[in-house]
């Protein structure tokens, strides 16, 4: 089968999804990490602890990955990918309140745009996400800090 032959659009607009997000330096981008991000990208300011119900997972894994989505991964050799910050929640001392970044921003943004991109617009700016990566040898600029 052709390579240019699409079969699933819904399919095609997961991928470049996928691809988005790997975009963010970070190669491995488990699903569970997928899920954690879109909800607190669709629900900015939420209480972490409802990332348990929503995502159906652990608190020690809603943790891991609120922690690995922001500043610092909790292995301290890797960064986090500076897509959420959390806070103290003011109506609970124990909980937190989870926000994007603006680095958050732009990916949700990119997201929201996707949605309704037309395929061929999807493909094209894919063509151009690749070839930039090849131009910095893979390297992905600090959006927080422009650097």
């Amino acid at each position: 089968m052709p390579l240019d032959r699409l079969t699933s659009e819904g399919a095609m607009r997961a991928f470049m999804v996928t691809e988005l997000l790997r975009s963010t330096g970070e190669r491995e981008f488990p699903a569970q990490l997928m899920s954690v991000f879109f909800w607190i990208a669709s629900h900015n300011g939420c209480k972490q602890d409802d990332l348990m119900k929503a995502c159906n997972i652990s608190r020690s894994s809603v943790s891991r990955c609120v922690k690995w989505l922001g500043p610092q991964h909790r292995l301290e050799h890797r960064s986090g990918l500076k897509l959420v910050r959390r806070e103290r929640d003011p109506e609970n001392w124990r909980g937190y309140l989870v926000y994007l970044t603006p680095r958050g921003e732009i990916f949700t943004n990119l997201l929201d745009n996707y949605a309704s991109a037309s395929l061929t617009t999807l493909t094209k700016a894919r063509e151009d996400l690749k070839a930039y990566d090849d131009s910095t040898n893979g390297e992905s600029p600090d959006l927080e800090t422009g650097s």
